[in-house]
């Protein structure tokens, strides 16, 4: 009962999560449904599908085939699609009615690559977890599957991981990331996922350092940590400033060094809630500290929150109703987050800076999300912090 909501949206499920993250391979993505998942993920969570179609199988799921499991139909369809488009892999996901019905998408998986000779991943996607999960689980897949093993280190190489437009809507996002890297000296290996090669999945052990934009990077960061003992810093570079405090956090972390974290200013100001991912609020809240605002800023949300980059008064959402009670509970008097957000009446009381983000709110606003790691975010930057501290911009 925790996701049911009389305000928000469903968020961005976690097949949407996966189809995302594989949008840029050569693959053919199967959803497992009767129609309405894939039309969800295409038209609502996919920013990209109107630009570059991609090939995404729908199994046509009817009543019967989920009243008797009829895996058969599903294995015989994939396979009869991948012998005509000859993809480099193939993905089966799950969705709410084989959720139920406890179809194995991996044993399915097993089967479509017996018969077809293609490598083959099941995801047992339910649509009852977020998109970050489904991000997290791809990436983990493609990783135990693709990374070769090696000891080379390029200088001041570096992967992007958890860059998908269910966070960062269009390319522009992902590009002018990649600029801030290049211009600050490094060399991007692989940006997962937006612009993503099986060739860069390959050569992703090879990073001197991972950089980690959303939470949905934060387990296959671990897991290259593990394998390669690459470290990894969890920062979205939000503005050029704190884009600099990235790069040098980068650089150490490169270095083997320890970074430092931005403290919290103890002074009088406004009361900040934070909503949205957690490696972008938290940066969020490392650039607003580095403009000088003091005071209470706590970051929140209904995705993965990790304990690492937790600080106290961060909450984590079980349910539409938290938010509200918290929203209603006088301790803030800043609101950051996604326009929906603010039409929760509990919401209206509060000052509100319109920060979108598409897993909350699909396609409304993924046209007017800003570019995070360029100048041009600097004046949001310090449009709060004027607001803050009671000064104009200019001052």
């Amino acid at each position: 009962m925790g996701h049911l909501a009389i305000y928000l949206p469903p968020f961005s499920s976690d097949y949407a999560g996966t189809c995302s993250a594989l949008f840029d391979f050569d693959s053919l993505i199967t959803i497992n449904d009767a129609h309405c998942c894939t039309h969800n993920y295409v038209f609502y969570d996919e920013p990209r599908w109107s630009k570059a179609t991609k090939t995404t199988l729908c199994t046509e799921l009817r009543t019967m085939d989920a009243v008797f499991g009829n895996d058969e139909m599903v294995v015989s369809k994939v396979v009869e699609a991948a012998r005509t488009l000859k993809p480099d892999f193939i993905s089966v996901l799950g969705s709410p009615v084989p959720a139920v019905i406890g179809m194995d998408m991996q044993g399915i998986a097993k089967e479509i690559e017996a018969l077809s000779g293609i490598v083959t991943f099941g995801f047992n996607t339910t649509g009852f977890s977020y998109y970050d999960k489904g991000i997290s689980d791809a990436a983990l897949a493609l990783v135990k599957k693709y990374v070769e093993p090696t000891d080379e280190r390029i200088p001041n190489g570096v992967n992007i991981l958890g860059l998908t437009p269910i966070d960062y809507a269009f390319a522009d996002n992902g590009a002018s990331l990649r600029r801030m890297l290049e211009s600050g000296g490094f060399n991007v290996i692989g940006s997962f996922f937006m612009g993503a090669s099986l060739s860069q999945v390959r050569s992703a052990g090879k990073a001197a350092v991972n950089l980690v934009v959303s939470g949905s990077g934060l387990n296959v960061a671990g897991l290259l940590r593990r394998r390669f003992k690459t470290p990894y810093v969890a920062a979205s570079p939000m503005g050029s400033r704190h884009g600099e405090h990235v790069l040098a956090r980068l650089r150490k972390a490169a270095a083997g060094m320890e970074n430092d974290s931005i403290p919290a200013t103890n002074g009088q100001g406004r009361a900040l809630l934070i909503v949205g991912d957690q490696v972008m609020t938290s940066s969020l809240r490392e650039a607003l500290r580095l403009a000088g605002v003091v005071g209470k800023i706590d970051v929140a949300g209904f995705f993965g929150m990790a304990d690492e980059l937790k600080e106290a008064g961060d909450v984590h959402f079980e349910s539409e109703k938290q938010l509200i009670t918290l929203l209603k509970s006088g301790i803030y008097d800043t609101l950051i987050g996604d326009p929906l957000i603010h039409d929760i009446p509990a919401a209206k009381r509060l000052l509100f800076f319109a920060l979108p983000h598409p897993a909350i709110s699909s396609r409304l606003f993924w046209n007017k999300q800003p570019l995070y790691a360029t100048s041009a975010f600097d004046g949001f930057i310090q449009k709060i912090a004027a607001e803050c501290s009671g000064v104009s911009p200019m001052e």
